[in-house]
């Protein structure tokens, strides 16, 4: 059984071989197929392109373990990294909304199951200014109907989620 991941908790998540505890790298961003929603590689190094590719993953658990320094490589090196580094399509941050156009919110966070690499669920919320978020929802990957280059359409059929206010909190302790 896989564990599910939230990206805000996979970066920074150290990387370490089989030869020593102590971190090599750390996990910067991650790399995921807009078409099948599977994570296509751990990048950790944005600016010289280095990346982890799924099969060089041993483990997965509070750190991230590899065979050795020789899996950390260049994502031009790897056709399927390359092919979606050029789509240039992300998760976080994107917009987010149904078929019929209506604006759900954009994406906070996201997660990933450690076990079959896939795109696990979404979590959104609008937001004031960037600064106020409401109307937080989650929606599970099977309601995902094609992830774009500047929004990411879903079907109708998820559950908000409500976050108690600040106002019934004050109520609650009062």
């Amino acid at each position: 059984m896989g564990m599910e991941r939230l990206f805000t908790n996979i970066l920074g998540t150290p990387v370490t071989d089989d030869n020593d505890r102590r971190p090599i790298t750390f996990v910067k961003d991650v790399l995921i197929d807009p078409e099948s929603g599977t994570l296509v590689a751990l990048i950790v190094d944005i600016s010289q392109n280095l990346v982890i590719v799924p099969i060089d993953i041993l483990d997965w658990g509070e750190s991230i373990r590899i065979s050795s320094h020789e899996a950390i490589i260049e994502g031009k090196e790897v056709l399927r990294v390359a092919e979606v580094q050029k789509k240039n399509i992300g998760i976080l941050h994107n917009r987010v909304e149904t078929k019929d156009k209506e604006y759900i919110g954009n994406v906070v966070d996201f997660s990933i199951d450690s076990k079959d690499l896939k795109l696990k669920k979404l979590y959104t919320a609008k937001s004031v200014l960037g600064l106020v978020r409401y109307d937080s929802r989650i929606i599970p990957s099977k309601n995902i109907e094609r992830i774009l280059p500047k929004k990411i359409i879903v079907k109708e059929n998820f559950h908000p989620v409500y976050e108690p206010s600040n106002a019934m909190v004050e109520e609650a302790v009062a």
